[in-house]
């Protein structure tokens, strides 16, 4: 042990923490990794534990993250192949960071005019790769290794691609394959290594990168994704820091950092640290998903919403995006998507059994335009109980499901009592309005037969306009009756005359 402490105090300060770290790692005894890193969402929370990112790409161009070295070479292979090949690889570069068509265009072209430039593949695949245009990328990849086998970026990329399909054993053969093709591939097979869990081997390859290249990030990145597999967090957090303190555009870096902060609780440092992540990496989808679960374990739900939509667009694949993203939509009270996103889930390939939990909530909680009240609280236990079916939950979890479905049990108990006593009061107005109806239309017969007696009587004498009788025509048989007067010889109406307005 003296020994030891006596070989790192003569040591540079700076690669203490490394030799700390790689010590601990050779003594560290090896614990199971977990065989998934998406945990299941627990009962009572809709927002799910973040699933762990792919492997992020390569930055293009590729003559920028090689060695002094591989720019000699480059020079050299655009003095051999056609002005025009030349000029759109050069053009290319210009346009990267301003114009990714553009840039993929210029790209494709100089692979095309000149297929021995290999760097023009190559920054194609990346390219592509950030477009999510997976089966492009792959082609263009294996373009620049046959153009020069063994191209280390090229096999990396290929293994990222495998990583993205969740065949982790097709990247890890990969890797293997070409070993010999520098420290960058066998820094990625570290980190792949790391990822499924061979802990020792990881360790190994990461080990031996650091010999050669001591300031090697992804080396470090391997060793903290290591730590964090066995929950050795502390250890995980500085081997982290020290990969972003050597590069600090390593995305995965940052997601991993995030990973440890959420396992230690510390949410608001972990939406930080996938931010820089997305900031870094905006073309992996998911470390965008992570960013989203954390957002909404914080609240910030329409900054979740803008992230997981970009997550689900490039891989619509993924039931835990939209999970997450039906999680972000409920928090920022878009019910309807809500409900849309959480189905998306169901129907995707394996599903994602927390969007039965999430879906009852929902209906539990919300009116859903367009849906019965009933047949709502109906789907809210059915959903409920399924999910119940599905996953092993806890009895305080089993508690709590049986607590929502009385709740919702109730919620249908009431909603009947109140529709059967709407119903009686529409029935008791309707009778009384009959009745009424019945009533009024018995009142009305008298008055009726007293009009009709009354129309009888005032047809014995037609009247003219003036209310006296009508004069015979002249050559009628009928005697002409004088009209009546009074006692001074003025003319009077007959009494049942009706009054006219005078002549």
């Amino acid at each position: 042990m003296e020994d030891g402490e006596n070989m790192l105090s003569m040591m540079p300060v700076r690669f203490v923490l490394l030799a700390a770290i790689v010590m601990v790692a050779a003594c560290a005894p090896e614990t199971q990794a977990p065989p998934v890193e998406a945990a299941p969402t627990p009962v009572g929370s809709v927002e799910p534990v973040p699933v762990e990112s792919v492997e992020s790409k390569q930055e293009a161009p590729a003559a920028e993250a090689t060695a002094a070295d591989a720019a000699k070479e480059e020079a050299n292979i655009l003095e051999r192949v056609s002005p025009a090949a030349r000029s759109a690889y050069e053009k290319g570069l210009m346009l990267i960071g301003r114009d990714i068509d553009g840039a993929l265009l210029e790209f494709q072209r100089a692979a095309s005019e000149s297929p021995e430039l290999y760097l023009a593949s190559y920054n194609a695949g990346a390219l592509l790769e950030e477009q999510s245009r997976f089966a492009d990328a792959e082609k263009a990849y294996q373009n620049a290794l046959s153009a020069r086998p063994g191209f280390g970026p090229a096999v990396v990329g290929l293994s990222s691609l495998k990583v993205r399909r969740g065949d982790l054993v097709g990247a890890e053969e990969i890797l293997t394959k070409h070993l010999d093709s520098g420290v960058m591939v066998r820094s990625a097979l570290a980190v792949v290594l790391a990822r499924v869990g061979k802990f020792d081997a990881a360790i190994d390859n990461a080990i031996k990168v650091l010999q050669e290249d001591e300031r090697n990030a992804r080396a470090m990145l391997a060793m903290g994704m290591m730590y964090r597999r066995k929950e050795m967090y502390e250890l995980a957090t500085m081997a982290l820091n020290q990969a972003i303190d050597i590069d600090d555009q390593l995305g995965e870096a940052f997601s991993e950092l995030g990973l440890v902060l959420v396992a230690k609780d510390e949410k608001a440092l972990a939406v930080q640290a996938f931010e820089r992540a997305a900031a870094a990496n905006p073309g992996v989808p998911a470390i965008l998903n992570n960013l989203g679960a954390l957002r909404n374990e914080v609240g910030a739900f329409k900054g979740a919403t803008e992230v997981l939509e970009k997550a689900v667009a490039m891989e619509t694949g993924r039931p835990q995006y939209y999970l997450n993203l039906g999680n972000a939509y409920r928090g920022d009270q878009r019910i309807v998507e809500a409900e849309t996103s959480y189905k998306k889930a169901l129907e995707l390939g394996g599903g994602a059994p927390q969007a039965l939990f999430n879906l009852g909530v929902l209906y539990l909680d919300n009116e859903i335009p367009d849906k019965d009240m009933i047949a709502r609280y109906q789907e809210c236990i059915g959903y409920l109980k399924s999910y119940e079916s599905k996953v092993s939950v806890s009895s305080a979890e089993r508690e709590e499901i049986a607590e929502h479905i009385g709740t919702a049990e109730k919620a249908i108990e009431q909603e009947e009592k109140r529709r059967d006593r709407a119903k009686e009061r529409e029935e008791k107005d309707a009778k009384k309005k009959q009745e009424a109806a019945e009533n009024a239309n018995q009142e009305t017969k008298p008055d009726v037969q007293a009009e009709s007696n009354k129309g009888d009587a005032s047809t014995e004498e037609p009247t003219d306009d003036l209310g006296g009788e009508v004069v015979p025509e002249s050559g009628s048989d009928s005697p002409a009756k004088k009209p009546s007067k009074d006692q001074n010889g003025t003319p009077v109406k007959p009494a049942d005359a009706p009054e006219t307005g005078g002549v």
